[in-house]
């Protein structure tokens, strides 16, 4: 059993922890395993004030992504006990998972981890913003109150059609016919969300 932390199609939603303790109460009571995947998990932290570890906790395996948010060129760490670890590692090195230069990646993740963390609350900022301005927009359905931390998905006609509109121009995905997802990181600041909302309230209008 898996939960992602935070949400990605959910819109970057925060599981709380009350319905996480809960839905590892239901993988007990099933005797199965049950594992974080903490891909956001320090988007989840800042925008709650809850601490990672009572995130993790409960949990058999915790998986952290220090790329995303966290501006590290690539790199993540899978945590658990020693027993579970050990057959992950084994698991790893069967299927190709072999890195040897993994010094210089391990680098870029401390990094991260140090200077990265708190800047993530520019992110969701950022992502409000947009939110607040895509919600005045005619032709957008979103509640910008829905937005927790920086993923923005908002409800338009034809969500494929506005992509490749807009795809010289703003990087989006179109979740289904009618949703379009955007995403503020660090690479994303608030000058480009202005330029951003200018860019959809010309193609909008």
């Amino acid at each position: 059993m898996s939960v992602e932390q935070t949400t990605n199609i959910g819109g970057g939603r925060v599981w709380p922890v009350e319905t996480i303790r809960g839905v590892l109460e239901t993988a007990r009571a099933h005797d199965l395993r049950a594992h974080l995947d903490g891909a956001r998990l320090m988007n989840a932290v800042v925008a709650s004030g809850v601490p990672a570890r009572d995130y993790a906790g409960g949990f058999d395996t915790a998986w952290i992504d220090f790329t995303k948010g966290l501006g590290a060129p690539v790199g993540a760490v899978l945590a658990g006990s020693s027993d579970l670890i050990e057959e992950a590692w084994r698991w790893k090195q069967m299927l190709g998972g072999a890195f040897r230069q993994s010094g210089i990646v391990a680098a870029g993740c401390l990094y991260a981890l140090e200077h990265h963390v708190e800047r993530l609350a520019e992110d969701h900022e950022n992502a409000r913003v947009l939110a607040e301005g895509l919600a005045e927009l005619s032709g957008v359905r979103l509640d910008p109150a829905s937005i927790e931390t920086n993923i923005v998905i908002f409800e338009v006609d034809d969500a494929p059609g506005l992509v490749r509109r807009l795809a010289d121009r703003v990087e989006l995905q179109a979740v289904d016919v009618a949703h379009v997802r955007a995403v503020t990181h660090l690479d994303v600041t608030r000058a480009d969300i202005e330029g951003a909302l200018s860019i959809f309230a010309e193609v909008l209008g």
